[in-house]
């Protein structure tokens, strides 16, 4: 089982991915959390509110979890990052395997 953690822009953003990502099968349960995010842009310091989404997904579903945020996600470059997780409950990866068969 994977988490993909992806920023996005407004929490309506953040829903909408999630809806495509559960309708397609790319993730099996989301979760959207509000974040303060601070980066460097132009040699200066930016602020901004966002919104994050933990996409729990499988291995085999993590390109089309890319594929879908490239297509739908207002940003540029939007961010994607794949945190491989090494144990969790048996009942829990049977349930989500099941549902992203």
């Amino acid at each position: 089982m994977v988490f993909n953690y992806i920023t996005c822009a407004s929490e309506e953003e953040a829903k909408k991915i999630s809806r495509i990502l559960l309708r397609k099968k790319a993730a099996g349960c989301v979760n959207i959390y509000p974040i303060q995010s601070m980066y460097s842009e132009n040699g200066s310091l930016k602020e901004v509110a966002e919104y994050v989404v933990i996409a729990k997904t499988i291995d085999s579903k993590v390109q089309s979890v890319e594929d879908i945020i490239r297509e739908n996600h207002s940003y540029k470059v939007p961010f994607v990052g794949t945190i491989s997780l090494t144990r969790l409950n048996r009942e829990y990866k049977e349930w989500l395997t099941g549902i992203l068969a």
